[in-house]
């Protein structure tokens, strides 16, 4: 069976198209395998929102047309279930609902602007802890473009939950909320606190960003030195420090060049990269946890027993989540 997941996001929309019928599948979330699809739309819906409190015309025309062109992609892989989802910036427009109640009605999906809890649930989905952690307790991070989810749990349990209005693409149109973020340092301030050990388990394309960079780094590294790396997936706090301080010192076009990134990428990367940094700081964190689902499960057992959890690297959907019978126009 075919499933879809649909994350409609304030800086780009993705679908990620699944084979679920293998009992692993969720070992292959980051790569894709004959009759699986991933693609990336950048619509920086949040540019609009945060600036202007509306999604504007040029925008709703692009939504459509992507979200015409996935279902067209769902219906030739032949996907049976889907979800399709849209967050913070979409919460926030004043005109959100509308713009996502005509975008489905003209693509034939059925499209839900989630709350932010359900946001932070669905990062929690992508994740499984290793052997030895589960009596400890676990920081969910979801930094995205409009918004911060935060999430704690311990022995599967919720203990607290709630969506931040932080994200880097409100840095980036000067819409940060002095309240918001004075919540969010408080917070982190008391889960500090209250909970140890913590591990820190972070989600958002900054996160992956710097896995992969840093990886790359070591491996250059362990070839001249010999030395032996830190495994990818664990991202040390100091040298995403390091990178944080150079991304400070380099302009959007000089990122793009150095790190060989999309230039709608290197936008965000500084901001998503401070709000990481100002938590890890929080709670003292010296490693920040990559949530991919793929590297937990790798060579353990327990996927075949989760596999039905769903697409977690994209929106974390379960499949018992998704409507049955997919028929667009």
């Amino acid at each position: 069976m075919k499933i879809a997941a649909i994350d409609i996001g304030s800086n780009a929309l993705r679908l990620q198209i699944k084979d679920c019928s293998q009992p692993d599948f969720l070992l292959s979330l980051e790569s894709l395998r004959e009759g699986e699809y991933y693609e990336r739309v950048p619509l920086k819906s949040g540019m609009d929102v945060f600036a202007a409190g509306n999604i504007l015309p040029p925008t709703k025309i692009r939504l459509t047309l992507a979200l015409q062109h996935f279902a067209a992609v769902m219906r030739q892989y032949g996907v049976s279930r889907y979800r399709a989802v849209a967050t913070s910036a979409y919460r926030d427009a004043r005109n959100g609902q509308e713009v996502i109640s005509r975008a489905g009605k003209d693509s034939g999906l059925n499209i839900e602007i989630i709350p932010g809890d359900e946001e932070a649930r669905l990062t929690r989905l992508s994740f499984m802890p290793p052997q030895g952690w589960k009596d400890d307790y676990f920081l969910f991070v979801d930094v995205g473009g409009g918004s911060t989810e935060i999430s704690v749990t311990r022995q599967g349990q919720l203990l607290y939950g709630h969506s931040f209005q932080v994200g880097s693409m409100r840095y980036l149109c000067n819409n940060q909320s002095p309240e918001q973020e004075r919540m969010l340092d408080d917070k982190i301030k008391e889960i500090h606190h209250d909970c140890t050990p913590l591990h820190y388990i972070a989600a958002g394309g900054c996160v992956k960003f710097m896995d992969k960079y840093l990886e790359k780094e070591k491996r250059s590294k362990e070839k001249r030195s010999k030395e032996k790396g830190v495994r990818r997936g664990i991202i040390p706090v100091s040298d995403m420090e390091a990178v944080y301080a150079d991304l400070q010192t380099k302009t959007v076009s000089q990122i793009v060049e150095h790190y060989d990134i999309a230039e709608e990428r290197a936008v965000i990367l500084t901001p998503a990269c401070s709000i990481f940094l100002r938590i890890a700081a929080g709670i003292g964190a010296e490693t920040i946890n990559g949530s991919t689902t793929e590297k937990q499960y790798h060579n353990d057992e327990r996927a075949e027993k989760q596999s039905h959890q769903g697409l977690g690297a994209v929106v974390g959907i379960r499949i018992d989540d998704c409507p049955v019978g997919f028929a667009p126009p």
